[in-house]
């Protein structure tokens, strides 16, 4: 009786597998031979699941984005936590996030002139985002009731310092440890939270402020489509 084979399940294995190597030699150095050593499988098994060296390297870089929602909303799971406590695990603060962020930043430089990895890229991006605000209002208390604009400019300014912080983190490590990373994320933090608030426009009692845009409803899933329960309004 011939083996069943669940191609899903291979097709992730070799994605862990590109992962590992792209840890060890760099997303730019990475050959399909080294991923297939890795995986255990023969380059000819890869391309039957993977027609380039890009597919399979997205891939990768898929699974790592998912690692981190993953690990991020697993804290969150019905857990009172700082929003710095939580995104403090997507800085390059350890060995193996340190390997993610340097694969994300060289694939970055790769994919500017590239139409189909900027594509992709801006795909990731939106996940990213919304993995960002799903913190966000989960953690900051009256957030739920800030106008979208506003939560909209927290996240994209909590992403922007973040990018900035992995490319100071990655290139000169002496100079921006693990602690440092955390406390320089915090006060940014502090400081965006405190500018929110004086934002966030005053409600008469009884009702929304005059003027005001519609309060954010409370988010039902998560990034991942994952269903949660509702929160009441804070």
């Amino acid at each position: 009786m011939p083996k069943i084979v669940d191609h899903d399940k291979r097709r992730h294995e070799i994605a862990l597998a590109a992962c590992r190597a792209i840890a060890k030699k760099g997303l730019d150095a990475v050959t399909l031979a080294d991923i297939a050593k890795e995986s255990g499988y023969t380059t000819g098994m890869l391309a039957h699941y993977y027609s380039t060296k890009w597919d399979v390297i997205l891939a990768a870089l898929r699974l790592m984005h998912d690692r981190l929602e993953k690990r991020l909303s697993q804290r969150l799971n019905g857990q009172e936590i700082d929003l710095v406590d939580l995104l403090k695990d997507a800085l390059p603060t350890n060995p193996e996030h340190r390997a993610e962020s340097a694969a994300w930043l060289t694939f970055w430089g790769v994919a500017i002139g590239r139409p189909h990895l900027l594509k992709w890229s801006a795909k990731i991006h939106s996940d990213w985002r919304a993995l960002v605000r799903y913190c966000v209002v989960e953690t900051t208390p009256g957030a739920r009731s800030w106008p979208p604009d506003l939560i909209e400019d927290v996240v994209s300014s909590i992403i922007f310092f973040m990018d900035g912080l992995y490319v100071k983190a990655l290139t000169r490590a002496s100079v921006y440890p693990p602690k440092d990373q955390v406390r320089l994320l915090r006060a940014h933090v502090d400081a965006l939270m405190s500018w929110a608030a004086a934002r966030v426009p005053e409600a008469p009692k009884g009702g929304i402020a005059r003027g005001a845009p519609a309060p954010v409803a409370a988010p039902t899933q998560r990034p991942s489509g994952r269903r949660i329960k509702a929160a009441p309004t804070l």
